[in-house]
């Protein structure tokens, strides 16, 4: 069984609520940071951290002066492909590539508004699994955005292409299907929806499973039948969505001390664990299974956080996991071997 210990921890600048491992070294994570001052205002910073020797040490800083970070992915077709979701409503597309000093360069390569209104916030980011040039965003809003990457000659730009009202409050999530033909999102109206993306329609809607607001979804990609959604009711939910239109029903529930913010499976498949990033109640590692009702918490990462965990992230060979938390601005790497 492998053992999970802390293995460095520092502190950012700002708040930071959202990172990821660089998919070509992990060598290197990017930090998004979210700051909200008295007058209203928000700005925030791309934090690139060196993990070398287990240790975490700032690189650069990209300053946000007009807007905070709520969310960053990578491509899973393009590794040097990084989007950030703003507060003011946009999405920027950066290239990550190797620099000559043995580190990694970010280059901002497009901006794109995808909310009608500066005052909308983006609050995260879902690439499509089986289209490159797709990704969807959801909004404070309560929209779900479907857009499009157009490359041109040296620059990538985004258009969106559809939009659904999908909630009534806040849309935190979204996730695509893993064969790209659905796409799923939860919102703080405690609904989980999906739709049909080859249709254009919405094909069912879960209002009465969830107690409190939808904040993860969790397709599994060796698993078309299979979702896991987290919530601010603190619960992970299975479910087996071998039903009419795929419409779920859950077939397993774990209480995990915690609003379940995200979840991020692990890169190789075959270990079958999910790292579970909860909010007030730390982060925990889930060991999954062919049996949809057989999930269970393996890790706990209680300790080394006084705040929020927002953020997590596995490194490429699972050998770290590091995570975030918000109003104590600690950003921690753990060993997992």
């Amino acid at each position: 069984m492998k053992h999970l210990s802390l293995s460095y921890s520092t502190l950012t600048r700002l708040p930071p609520c959202a990172l990821a491992f660089y998919p070509l070294d992990s060598r290197f994570v990017i930090v998004g940071t979210y700051k909200l001052e008295r007058d209203g205002s928000r700005h925030g910073t791309l934090d690139i951290y060196d993990c070398a020797n287990g240790e975490l040490k700032l690189c650069s800083t990209i300053e946000s002066t007009d807007s905070s970070i709520l969310d960053l992915k990578f491509s899973p077709q393009d590794s040097s492909l990084l989007a950030t979701a703003h507060s003011t409503g946009r999405i920027c597309l950066w290239r990550v590539s190797p620099s000559r000093e043995d580190g990694i360069d970010v280059e901002l390569l497009s901006t794109c508004d995808v909310a009608d209104s500066s005052d909308v916030l983006v609050l995260s980011i879902c690439f499509s699994p089986t289209d490159p040039v797709v990704l969807s965003v959801t909004l404070s809003s309560g929209e779900c955005r479907l857009c499009s990457i157009s490359a041109g000659s040296a620059v990538s730009t985004l258009q969106v292409e559809r939009s659904f009202m999908a909630h009534s409050l806040e849309a935190w999530t979204s996730a695509f299907s893993s064969n790209g033909s659905l796409l799923f999102s939860g919102g703080d109206d405690s609904v989980l929806s999906a739709y049909d993306l080859r249709a254009g329609i919405q094909v069912w809607q879960d209002k009465r499973t969830h107690s409190a607001g939808v904040t993860s979804i969790l397709p599994f990609h060796d698993n078309v039948s299979q979702i896991w959604t987290g919530s601010y009711d603190e619960k992970l939910r299975v479910w087996d969505l071998r039903g009419p239109y795929s419409k779920g029903s859950v077939v397993n529930e774990l209480s995990l001390g915690g609003g379940v913010w995200r979840l991020i499976d692990h890169p190789e498949v075959a270990e079958k664990l999910v790292l579970a990033c909860c909010m007030h109640g730390g982060a925990r590692v889930i060991n999954t299974s062919d049996e949809l009702s057989a999930a269970s918490v393996v890790s706990n990462i209680s300790e080394g956080h006084e705040s929020m965990v927002y953020g997590g992230d596995w490194s490429s060979d699972g050998g770290y996991i590091a995570t975030c938390s918000f109003y104590d601005t600690k950003l921690n790497l753990w060993s997992y071997k």
